[in-house]
């Protein structure tokens, strides 16, 4: 077994002995003698000792010495005296300095148990300070982007506070959201998904200053704090270097993949110090730059702060919305486009506020995902909708060639209760199933396709229509596709729109429109607001549309009255 040993010894002859010890010991010694202080600090500085020898006391220089140079070179070495001339009471005060042994050079039959003995220990000592570090590094930092964990980033954020008040300078915090990363991580699944935030870790590892300090907030969030700043167009230009470089695609396992960020930057100024409230700060400058069409930075403002507790107050009133009836349904007519009557409608959940009137649903069906009620309240969508038809039915105003189209969240549709629940309001309200359409978005199926295609295989079972909700905007598989028992596919009205002005738009309506046909399902277009777009879908076949062209959606009262009109007219 090899061993770089370093000796102090005035005797070369000691030295000599020593290294025949060590040889008959099973060592073959790798060795430096020196015999100066000047000597052994330069041996120390050159190379890795695994152990020291030293005398106790030789011209001008002894084992304290030694101890103290071998402590200030940060080696973790153990020092063996072994001397001719030492008491026990200068043996205790050297084990007390550091040394690990002292053996008299009389007795060297116990140089090799105790050189054993300290190998030993060194390596013991050394997996016990790696298992510390790596302890501390998990305590502290992200498993999966190795950037540091929330814990860290609130003590490294509040030193900063710290400095910054001393010095008096300035700190930004900038908060982080990626765009589309819900819609890459449903399509293609998580491990894809935690890839792709690697490789936004690195992204943004390029984009900061090398003292800047990057965390990972939780999720796709990440938080940004910056020191020292001479004015706020430093953390701005950082702001849209991190933009710019979320642009360009990713490429994952051969995927490429567009993705984008918002961010929101609060100055330590502008807040009470308190780092907490920096970074709640800046996730509400965040949110704005996501209103503002995302792919932006925003900096906060105090009114800021009124639009997030308006938020807050939102999502309590959300929590008694059902239970005090203020939930309604509103009906957008689906229309055949070949005979321009009606094929049924899509029901749009709406929320009839007490004092705010009519919200948008872009304020309130985030929040119905991020607390959860989105389960209690699409049950209550789907069986009000199953309900308001079958009287319809029974009524006379529809027939059973009428459809009602329900969306279904991903968050239902991942849950072990969807089918059964289906089941259950079919049967509670007497709907005959084909009269039902449940729209799915693509990403939704494609997060895990085998437990989607047996969901949908169940559901169809049923009797029940089943569609295609958004289609184009995500990155379906046509394999997988071929393999949905689906009816229909919906073009997502971002292609629908302008596709008149845009020969894109057009180019991919027209082949969804041929790949839906040679696969045998429907099409329908969202979106249609007017003649020459309508006239365009005729053109190429596609089977139904909605939009504005024929009615934005409508309460159930006008929707009703759009019923009996129809109900005239075929008469």
């Amino acid at each position: 077994m090899y061993l770089n040993v370093l000796i102090a010894d005035d005797s070369e002859d000691d030295a000599l002995l020593l290294v025949r010890e060590l040889r008959q010991g099973g060592y073959h010694p790798q060795f430096q003698r020196v015999d100066t202080r000047e000597e052994l600090e330069r041996a120390l500085e050159q190379r890795h000792w695994q152990l020291v020898i030293t005398d106790h006391t030789m011209p001008g220089f002894n084992s304290s010495d030694v101890l103290e140079s071998v402590k200030r070179s940060g080696m973790d070495v153990p020092v063996i005296i072994v001397s001719g001339t030492i008491g026990e009471e200068a043996a205790v005060q050297a084990m007390k300095a550091g040394a690990q042994d002292y053996i008299m050079k009389d007795n060297l039959a116990r140089l090799i148990p105790a050189i054993e003995r300290e190998l030993r220990e060194v390596e013991t000592r050394r997996a016990r300070h790696q298992a510390e570090q790596a302890l501390s590094h998990m305590a502290y930092h992200d498993s999966l982007t190795n950037l540091l964990n929330r814990s860290m980033l609130h003590d490294r954020l509040d030193q900063a506070l710290t400095r910054a008040r001393r010095d008096d300078t300035l700190v930004a915090v900038l908060f982080i959201d990626l765009d589309r990363f819900k819609i890459i991580n449903d399509t293609f699944g998580h491990t894809t998904g935690d890839m792709l935030l690697q490789s936004a870790a690195e992204r943004l590892r390029s984009c900061v200053r090398r003292q800047d300090t990057i965390a990972r907030y939780g999720g796709d969030e990440f938080v940004v704090v910056m020191e020292n700043l001479e004015s706020r167009n430093e953390a701005a230009a950082v702001a849209q270097a991190i933009i710019d470089a979320m642009m360009k695609p990713f490429r994952i396992n051969h995927h490429e993949m567009y993705i984008g960020s918002s961010i929101g930057i609060v100055f330590s100024r502008d807040c009470d110090g308190r780092g907490e409230m920096l970074i709640k700060r800046a996730d509400v400058a965040m949110f704005r730059a996501k209103s503002m069409g995302r792919n932006k930075y925003q900096f906060y403002v105090a009114e800021m702060g009124d639009e997030n507790e308006s938020r807050n107050q939102l999502e309590q009133s959300l929590y008694q919305a059902l239970a005090r009836s203020e939930l309604e349904l509103f009906y957008q007519p689906q229309v055949h486009i070949s005979t321009g009557r009606l094929r049924g409608a899509e029901v749009l959940l709406r929320w009839r506020h007490p004092d705010l009137g009519l919200v948008a649903p872009g304020l309130f069906i985030d929040l119905l995902e991020e607390t959860g009620l989105i389960l209690p309240v699409g049950e209550w969508v789907l069986r009000t909708a199953c309900q308001q038809w079958n009287d319809w039915l029974k009524e006379g105003v529809i027939t059973e060639e009428h459809v009602v189209s329900v969306n279904i969240s991903s968050y239902q549709f991942k849950g072990a209760d969807l089918v059964f629940t289906v089941g259950n309001i079919l049967a509670d309200t007497e709907l005959p199933p084909h009269m039902l359409d449940l729209e799915i978005t693509e990403g939704t199926l494609m997060e895990d396709t085998q437990l989607s295609q047996q969901i949908l295989q169940t559901l169809k079972e049923m009797g029940v229509h089943l569609s295609i909700d958004d289609f184009g905007t995500g990155y379906s598989s046509l394999s997988y596709l071929k393999k949905f028992p689906i009816d229909c596919l919906k073009i997502d009205q971002s292609f629908v729109r302008d596709l008149i002005n845009n020969a894109d738009d057009a180019v991919i309506a027209t082949a969804i429109i041929g790949l839906s046909h040679n696969l045998n399902m429907k099409v329908i277009a969202e979106g249609v607001e007017n003649n020459d777009v309508l006239q365009f879908l005729a053109e190429q076949n596609c089977d139904m549309y909605q939009g504005y062209h024929y009615s934005r959606p409508v309460p159930l009262s006008e929707f009703f009255g759009i019923l009996q009109r129809e109900l005239k007219e075929v008469a």
